[in-house]
């Protein structure tokens, strides 16, 4: 067993009952599909639910998988797929293999085919598409549960993406085989031939996107990631007159707010979608910076052109700029963060660029409309569920601070939405059909909202192609220098051909990247978006993955920074003044209530001899920066972060008559044996050392300084001086003097590779003068940590409930020196767990090397009243030489469950038990209670719950008799849907179509039992009962 377990859980809990007149075959939903390791997924269903369908006098059966997409294309059986990205070394070949711990097998069962994608539900009197040859096939289908993607590129990382379908389907038979237990394992076949590129250094920028679609991502993350800085490329067209300068403003922003900035013309990059394709790949591929986002700078025609591509899976031609973020891996996952500032004049980007410049730097601020939204959904045309996706939206955003809702879902619709985006928002979504019900350039320009813009989703048919000016184009291009409005940028989808279910998919994928992954650029959130269409549906039926994924463009600076809540302001102090020669500034970063604002981003910026220094604030708010020895004049001061007001100021270098300081690149660090030190000769700074320092410093002034000596401090607990003070004497202008005397500094012997001590110099003159240098001061020292974890016990390789088992581990050094003599000793706090041999060895472990204890493993001993699956957490304190010690906590999973344990647990604690648990005492038994009135019940019918079909989706809200806690809020309500699924609290959602939990689609929190598109025909009714005996 691995180190690295986890576990996502579904809780259920039976508070109601859906009656229809007709019996069907009816089962519950709960599974569980995570990675215990970087190499093994575990998956359970508890139950299933098959609704059962009659069509044209023929029954038919659909599966219900909440948290699933569709393995197949029209006509093919609809059976669910779950579908995860794993992160892979793109060095190896990987290959899959199931281990089927349980099925069940249902007969007579007649799956319905996929139908088509306009029309997914049936209608009455539909004549069904079918796949001949695989219903009047003997052989199963899927021929495999699971599937392994090629590899992909995804940034910085590699994955391949992992599809299982834990179903099997004989048509011919009606025989359907449910996998109810299984292991899947990725297995190395050996190494990989395939070309691959991996940039230097990540882009902190990708990183939320990574956490949210990788399974593995955080388990496979080195101690230590080294990040590039954040980058822009910006292309812009040669033809256009003047575009560079109306550019200038926006560029010069960026660069002082830390970014690096490449502006080129296409007579640079070539002026065909291919060449500049290629300039952004060589980009990519080959600079010290690689860019993350790439603006384009025109319209896909006329004077200012940047051209566009053209896909060919579709039939409509359409138009987008996805494939230029498509670099690597010859996939449809993103490389760069793709967006288009699309002009058809100089006046346009005039105005785009102000528009963009000032939300960023200047948002207006005489009233609240960062927490108001607007939300537009016509079901007229494209169905209930336009609404239900908004009401989605409303609920993420409610739960972000949003309190100021314009939900608009009935005619008029261009004059509600008119007026309410003359108000100002930071947010406008419509979902609906093409046209925008109404809805035009004219309207966009017709309301004057001033700065206060929103990013504007409008995911529909005809809003985002180039061909003309979409309406994706009007919000971006509204307005004027003087009088701005429409909006900061905005999404639309090309062509008339686009699909509400798919359009639905990535607008919720959007807003949930933004509001629960963390995406805070537009561009970044479409790409989660996108993404998240493609878990829905990863065997890309009938390439709409594909096609989505290009049709939908951004219009505007894929870099903005959204507003997402009320911006706060920071207070930034450092020395206003400081002294030519100085080598560093120190900056402290408050909230104005004092507090500390940590992960600011905080830049020194001269663009006159390109001088820019970035560094994040540390958890105190404070933040080092160097500082060119030989900058004179104003230096820039620039402090973002989101939802913060920038902070810009400025400070000044002067050059006084003497100012000296450090030469901080020919410090000389002695460690050899010879004069006071003692240590092993590296030249570096070492635990347990004491090394001389040699500091030449140097006259910046234009006057000779006298009778100069300087001092060093620390206020690391670390070290201790055995001589800090030098005299230095006298000092010509521009001229260098190394002190005979040397600082001599005791290095402590238990600290550990990438320690600070943090070391400064303060000099002084016959005149008091006085400046201060600075020398940090980093350990090269050992660095070891836990790699894996394995049971030892010549079977399944976990440690079961009342087994006694050895655990061996593997460590690595990733540290720069030798560790000697590890060992190790291990705890753990869970009662049932006894540790037998709590000590193990490993020997010295150089540098980059991994080593395991095989030769004394440690023995542990697991209780048998241990649930399978529960998660324990061993305490590993590690020590070598030097009196150097580390301590780390690794999870190990006790026992393999099976059907007949309990699920769990999460990270919250919580299990689940179901009646099949016989050997648990808590366990539920299954005991048919009738409820129904019209059979002798005593239930309560909701009589206000109806839901006559398409369309008729409902949910009421009921007040419970009791507090319920989950996951550490009580409720006192709850809401309850006619979509089989209820949700903690109050909403006014009544989603119908299934989606991944935890994820876009639902209500949160919430609890589904049977999610899909149910009714109430007929006789059926809802009812709820109230025992008072089950809470005793």
């Amino acid at each position: 067993m691995k180190k690295y377990l986890g576990f996502t859980i579904l809780l259920l809990v039976g508070l109601f009952t859906v009656v229809s007149a007709a019996e069907e075959m009816q089962y519950s939903i709960s599974k569980e599909f995570t990675a215990t390791n970087s190499r093994t997924i575990d998956f359970q269903y508890t139950d299933v639910s098959i609704e059962e369908i009659s069509h044209k006098g023929e029954t038919f059966h659909r599966i219900s998988a909440g948290e699933s997409g569709t393995v197949s294309d029209v006509g093919m059986p609809n059976l669910p797929v779950i579908s995860t990205f794993i992160m892979i070394d793109p060095t190896k070949n990987y290959d899959v293999d199931i281990t089927i711990h349980e099925i069940e097998t249902r007969y007579n069962v007649n799956i319905i085919p996929v139908q088509d994608w306009d029309n997914p539900e049936i209608q009455s009197g539909q004549t069904l598409l079918l796949n001949e040859n695989i219903y009047n096939s003997n052989g199963a289908f899927p021929v495999s549960p699971v599937s392994l993607s090629d590899p992909m590129t995804l940034r910085d990382i590699h994955v391949q993406q992992l599809s299982f379908t834990p179903f099997q389907y004989k048509p011919q038979s009606g025989e359907l085989t449910i996998i109810k237990s299984a292991t899947i394992n990725l297995i190395e076949t050996g190494p990989s031939i395939t070309p691959h590129f991996t940039p230097d250094k990540r882009a902190k920028e990708f990183e939320p996107l990574y956490r949210a679609v990788v399974a593995n991502y955080d388990q496979t993350m080195g101690m230590e990631i080294e990040y590039q800085k954040p980058s822009i490329l910006y292309i812009y067209p040669s033809s256009g007159a003047g575009v560079l300068d109306n550019l200038e403003p926006l560029i010069e922003w960026r660069r002082r707010a830390g970014y690096d900035v490449t502006v080129v013309s296409t007579s640079v990059t070539g002026a065909s979608s291919s060449s500049i394709k290629s300039y952004i790949q060589t980009a990519y591929t080959t600079w010290d910076i690689p860019p993350i986002w790439v603006s384009l700078v025109g319209d896909a025609n006329g004077t200012y052109t940047i051209p566009t591509y053209n896909e060919s899976w579709s039939g409509y031609n359409g138009d987008g700029d996805q494939p230029y973020a498509e670099l690597e891996g010859g996939d449809i996952l993103p490389e760069v963060f793709i967006g288009r500032i699309s002009i058809s004049s100089s006046t346009d980007l005039i105005n785009i660029v102000n528009k963009t410049v000032q939300y960023e730097t200047n948002p207006y601020m005489g009233e609240n409309w960062f927490t108001r939204a607007i939300l537009v959904g016509d079901p007229g045309s494209s169905g209930i569920s336009t609404i239900i996706t908004n009401q989605y939206i409303g609920q993420l955003l409610t739960h972000n601070g949003y309190d100021d809702l314009r939900e608009i879902y009935n005619s008029p619709f261009p004059s509600q939405m008119t007026s309410n985006l003359a108000d100002g928002a930071t947010f406008f979504n419509y979902r609906g059909y093409i046209g925008v019900s109404g809805f035009d350039c004219g309207d966009v320009g017709s309301a004057s909202n001033g700065f206060k813009l929103p990013i504007a989703t409008v995911i529909t048919c005809g809003t985002g192609s180039f061909s003309g000016t979409s309406i994706a184009e009007c919000f971006l291009r509204a307005g004027t220098v003087s009088n701005p409005k429409g909006a900061i940028g905005s999404i639309g989808t090309a062509t008339s051909g686009t699909h509400t279910m798919f359009n639905n998919i990535v607008d919720m994928g959007f807003y949930y990247g933004v509001f629960a992954d963390g995406m805070m650029t537009p561009a970044g959130a479409l790409a989660r978006g996108k993404i998240h269409l493609f878990q829905a549906y990863p065997s890309n039926p009938s390439n709409y993955v594909s096609i989505f994924t290009h049709w939908n463009s951004l219009m505007g600076d894929p870099a903005v920074r959204m507003w997402t809540a009320i911006p706060q302001y920071m207070m930034v102090g450092f020395l206003p003044v400081v002294s030519k020669g100085t080598n560093y500034i120190d900056i402290q970063v408050n909230h104005t209530n004092g507090t500390p604002v940590s992960n600011a981003y905080v830049t020194l910026y001269k663009g006159s001899v390109n001088f820019s220094e970035s560094l994040f604030t540390d958890e105190d708010g404070k933040v080092t920066l160097p500082i060119n020895t030989t900058l004179t004049g104003e230096i820039l001061v620039t402090a973002i972060k989101d939802n913060y007001i920038p902070y810009q100021g400025s400070l000044q270098i002067t050059v006084p008559a003497v100012s000296i300081n450090l030469l901080s690149d020919q410090i000389v660090i002695t460690d050899d044996g010879t004069g006071s030190s003692s240590g092993n000769g590296d030249g570096l700074l070492n635990p347990g050392e004491t090394v001389e320092l040699s500091i030449p410093f140097y006259n910046f002034g234009t006057d000779t300084s006298t009778d100069v000596y300087a001092k060093l401090v620390s206020e690391s607990e670390y070290i201790s001086f055995v001589n800090d003070s030098v005299f230095i004497g006298s000092i010509p202008n521009s001229q260098s003097v190394i002190p005979v005397d040397k600082f001599v500094v005791q290095v402590n012997a238990g600290l550990v590779e990438g320690s600070n001590l943090d070391l400064r110099v303060e000099m002084f003159d016959v005149n008091s003068s006085m400046w201060r240098g600075y020398v940090g001061g980093l350990i090269s020292g050992t660095q070891l940590v836990v790699e894996d974890v394995s049971v030892v016990d010549f079977g399944d390789g976990i440690l079961q409930p009342g087994e006694t088992s050895e655990l061996e581990v593997i460590l690595k050094n990733s540290g720069s020196i030798l560790a000697g003599n590890v060992t190790a000793e291990i705890a753990c706090p869970h009662p049932d767990i006894e540790i037998i041999d709590n000590a193990g060895t490993w020997g010295d472990m150089y540098s980059g090397q991994m080593s395991s204890n095989n030769s004394d493993q440690f023995t542990l001993y697991a209780g048998e009243s241990i649930i399978p699956g529960t998660i324990v957490h061993l305490s590993i304190a590690i020590t070598a030489d030097n009196n150097v010690h580390f301590s780390q906590l690794v999870p190990l999973q006790i026992g393999d469950p099976q059907v007949n344990d309990p699920l769990g647990p999460d990270a919250y604690g919580y299990y689940i038990y179901d009646s099949g648990d016989l050997l648990y005492g808590v366990a539920p038994y299954y005991n048919w209670i009738e409820i129904d009135d019209r059979y002798s019940g005593d239930g309560n019918y909701l009589n206000n719950l109806q839901d006559g079909g398409n369309n008729g989706d409902n949910s009421v809200t009921v007040t419970l008799p009791f507090t319920f806690r989950m996951y550490g809020t009580d409720y006192s309500q709850i809401t309850i849907c006619s979509n089989g699924w209820i949700s903690m609290g109050d909403t006014d959602m009544a989603s119908f179509r299934n989606y991944h939990i935890p994820g876009p689609g639902g209500p949160s929190p919430m609890i589904a039992g049977f999610w899909h598109d149910l009714k109430l025909p007929g006789g059926g009714r809802v009812y709820t009962k109230y025992d008072e005996t089950c809470l005793s």
